[in-house]
């Protein structure tokens, strides 16, 4: 059974996979295609452009063993192209027998030259035995879309028929436009907007103008013109023109374009070419020739400078020269130039060539713009007797009688110069006429003299401003003299130097204006001649009112060359008594300056500040000896609070009275309550009691830099030394008597007055005792007791000075009962001495016999 079931399904399966094999057997290949397809009809083609809407578009198509029934037609995204109604169609049959669908499309106006595709379906029937199969076969077909073929400004020119040059500021100026339609069909409603370069106008005014034409045949060109106005503000040159263009085609579609693409309108296509439109702009003047003159004397040759000038590029062709003067060189070669070309031209002026004036004619033949120009100009030489010219010298400020010194800020200042003839024959209409220079003016710069005889001179007078802020020194002022003689008219240019003077020639500087009460201090003045020339008999006054001057007040100066300076000194002295406060200083400056004198005065300041003594100076010892060193002491105290810095010791000897070891110190820093003790040695030269002057100054700086200077004065006393010694003193017992003996020696170098010596108070008068002269004394008494008994010996004296001086001696002497003469010196004597050492000697010779003896005698 189970197998019987298999048997059956199986067979069921494969008869209904049979089955379609029956119904749906495959149709025949149909054999369709489209043979042709275009724009318009097949009979009469055309170009679609961008921009064209509903525009027919058909497409032929053929068949075998198919009947066509329609055909569509689809267009992928982003498509120029935009299906117009119907996007299915049937067809119609050709007189071929082909079959033909018409579908409308519109072109999008941004759309560029090109093939742009589409696809077209073709729906067609194919008999099957007894059946009938409908089949759609799809073509992708590129359909082109053509460039539009724009009417092209294809040249430009001024003038209308003839060619013509357009200048600057000219004003109205035909200018003409030729432009070609390039197409086969006819263009209308053609304008061109050509912008025009800088400073040309429309006649409205406009930076542009509109060119129309019409209507333009097919391949044709047409002139269109318009009038414009080159104005003065127009520059020279070539210029190339933008423009726009816009016209109708002949199916009636509106195109707009710039010479470079289009940028608005209904269409976005290139010009199929590009023609550029060029025009010239020729300068008023088209080429400025300039030639300087020349001047010479017979046997010589004179340059005559050739300057071209262009703001346009040019070539010059060729340089003609007309002259009854011979061209020796020139340096010109025909080359091209812009801006300033400068060529040289020199002439032989032969031995023969009669003085006058000779005219030189330069003809210019030169290109601009791609046109050919000729230029002249005409200049002179001016051949004279002699190299020579009438000059201005002499120039002179003030008059004769009354010269000036010129000085800046000077006004209405006259200025005279002498007017030299140097030929031999008179000239007349001499106009002398100044270019002066920058700070300088003048109500008229032109001087007229009617004739000047042969070697004759005329004095021509000017008044000048000088400026305040003009610059002393030479100043140079050029000068044109023109005239006429027998020869013709000349001109002559050059330049004469005059010299302003500075306001000041002398200028005065200080240093410190501050001075204590009672005190005295160097006041420098520094002179400095400022000027370019030499100033003499300079006098510098100084006075003061309360500050008073110590010594000249009044300096002179013989002579102080440029730039030089000197320094005058001036002591100043601030009584102790003058109130603080500020003095006026008057200081009165003259001086020769060019043989005038000027003077200069000047009011100083000058503080009195409260006296203040920052230093302290003594000198020790007070009295010192002649004829021998002494050593002496200057003790410097800072008794400020401030630390003195920079200190100078400086002493001030009496060379015919003493010599001293040193005459400056530099003490360095001196700090506040510190000293400084200088050791120094003086030898007085003098001989006899004399008072010797010593000066001190102390300098000094202030912590804040002000310098200040202390003066001390003090006076030594010189004497003579007395250094009297007494000498080999002695007491001498006799028969009952002491006698006192001794030497006074005076080893000084003065002599010891009104000596006297005292013996146990008894006086002994000596009287003088001179240098290196030893006296003797001797004075005898009688003891009143036995024993050790002492002497005082004193000895009284005055010194050069009478200032009194004593010498003490002591003495000691024995008085035995033998009246032996034993003396005992308590101080400097040997004498006493020697019978105490004979006593003790026999005492212990004695004593030792003794205890000799009593020792044997027990053994």
């Amino acid at each position: 059974m189970k197998r019987n079931l298999a048997i059956l399904g199986l067979t069921f399966l494969l008869i209904g996979l049979s089955l379609p094999q029956v119904y749906y057997s495959t149709p025949v290949t149909p054999n369709v295609y489209v043979i042709a397809y275009g724009w318009g009809s097949p009979s009469s083609p055309v170009n679609a452009h961008a921009g064209y809407t509903d525009f027919p578009f058909y497409v032929e198509a053929s068949q075998v063993d198919a009947t066509i029934i329609g055909m569509s037609i689809s267009v992928p995204s982003g498509s120029p192209f935009t299906v117009v109604g119907e996007t299915s169609t049937g067809v119609t049959s050709t007189a071929n027998g082909e079959s033909l669908a018409i579908f409308y499309l519109t072109v999008s106006n941004t759309t560029s030259p090109g093939y742009y595709p589409v696809r077209v379906t073709v729906t067609y029937a194919v008999n099957i035995a007894a059946y009938t199969c409908v089949e759609g076969k799809t073509f992708t077909l590129q359909v082109p879309v053509y460039g539009v073929n724009f009417p092209t400004p294809v040249g430009v020119q001024w003038g209308v028929s003839t060619v013509q040059q357009a200048f600057v500021g000219e004003g109205l100026v035909p200018l003409t436009i030729q432009v070609a339609n390039p197409s086969d069909h006819v263009e209308d409603n053609v304008v061109i907007n050509v912008s025009l370069p800088k400073g040309v106008y429309s006649q409205g005014g406009q930076r542009y103008a509109l060119f129309t034409a019409s209507s333009i045949p097919a391949q044709g060109i047409q002139e269109v013109t318009q009038l414009v106005n080159v104005s003065q503000l127009s520059s020279p040159g070539s210029y190339t023109l933008n423009y726009t263009v816009s016209f109708m085609n002949y199916l009636g579609y509106h195109y707009y374009a710039t010479n470079f693409n289009i940028t608005s309108g209904n269409a976005n296509v290139t010009f199929s070419s590009k023609v550029p439109l060029e025009i010239s702009i020729y300068p008023k003047s088209p080429l400025q020739v300039y030639a300087t003159q020349g001047r010479g004397t017979p046997s010589s040759v004179v340059s005559v400078i050739l300057r071209l000038n262009s703001s346009v590029n040019y070539f010059v062709d060729s340089i003609v020269t007309q002259s009854s003067l011979s061209l020796a060189f020139t340096n010109f070669t025909p080359s091209s130039g812009y801006g300033q070309s400068t060529y040289n031209f020199t002439f032989d002026v032969s031995p023969t060539t009669a003085p006058g004036v000779y005219p030189i004619n330069f003809q210019v033949s030169y290109q601009e713009l791609g046109q050919t120009f000729q230029a002249s100009v005409t200049t002179y030489i001016y051949v004279n007797y002699f190299n020579v010219s009438p000059t201005l010298s002499d120039p002179t400020w003030g008059s004769p009688q009354d010269q000036l010194i010129p000085t800046p800020g000077m006004t209405g200042v006259p200025l005279s110069f002498i007017l030299a003839n140097p030929f031999p024959y008179p000239i007349s209409g001499v106009n002398v006429s100044l270019k002066l220079p920058s700070g300088i003016s003048s109500p008229y710069t032109n001087f007229l003299v009617p004739s000047i005889q042969s070697f004759g001179s005329y004095q021509v007078s000017f008044n000048l401003n000088l400026a305040s802020n003009l610059t002393p020194g030479y100043v140079t002022i050029p000068y044109t003299i023109s005239f006429s003689s027998y020869y013709g008219t000349s001109v002559y240019h050059s330049k004469v130097a005059i010299y302003v003077y500075p306001s000041e020639e002398i200028s005065l500087q200080y240093g410190n204006t501050t001075i204590y009460q009672g005190s005295q201090q160097s006041f420098p003045l520094v002179l400095i001649n400022q000027g370019s020339t030499p100033v003499s008999s300079v006098s510098v006054r100084l006075t003061g009112q309360g500050i008073s001057l110590v010594g000249m007040s009044n300096q002179t100066v013989n002579y102080l060359a440029a730039g030089e300076n000197v320094t005058l000194l001036y002591q100043l002295y601030a009584p102790q008594g003058l109130g603080v406060g500020t003095y006026p200083l008057s200081l009165i400056v003259s001086y020769n300056y060019q043989g005038v004198t000027k003077t200069l005065e000047y009011t100083i300041p000058f503080n009195v500040i409260p006296s203040q003594q920052l230093v302290s100076v003594s000198v020790l010892p007070s009295v010192v000896y002649y004829g021998v060193p002494n050593n002496i002491t200057v003790r410097v105290l800072d008794t400020a609070e401030v630390p003195l810095y920079n200190v100078q010791l400086r002493l001030f000897s009496q060379p015919s009275l003493y010599s001293i070891s040193q005459n400056s110190v530099d003490l360095g820093t001196l700090y506040p309550g510190r000293a400084e003790n200088i050791g120094l040695v003086m030898l007085p030269t003098v001989t006899s009691t004399s008072s010797l002057p010593l000066g001190l100054t102390v300098e000094y700086l202030l912590p804040g830099g002000s310098s200040q200077e202390e003066v001390y004065n003090f006076s030594l006393i010189s004497t003579g030394l007395v250094k009297l010694v007494l000498q080999q003193p002695s007491a001498l017992v006799s028969n009952g008597t002491v006698t006192v003996n001794g030497i006074l020696n005076n080893f000084g170098t003065a002599s010891a007055n009104f000596v006297t010596v005292y013996v146990n108070g008894s006086p002994t008068y000596i009287g003088s005792v001179p240098p290196n002269s030893p006296t003797p004394f001797s004075y005898t008494f009688t003891p009143s007791q036995g024993g050790v008994q002492h002497v005082n010996i004193v000895v009284s004296y005055e010194d050069s000075l009478y200032q009194p001086h004593n010498i003490t001696y002591q003495l000691a002497y024995t008085l035995t009962q033998t009246n032996l003469n034993q003396t005992h010196f308590l101080h400097h004597s040997r004498q006493n001495v020697l019978p105490i050492l004979i006593y003790i000697v026999v005492v212990l010779v004695i004593t030792s016999a003794i205890i000799y003896v009593l020792r044997r005698g027990k053994k």
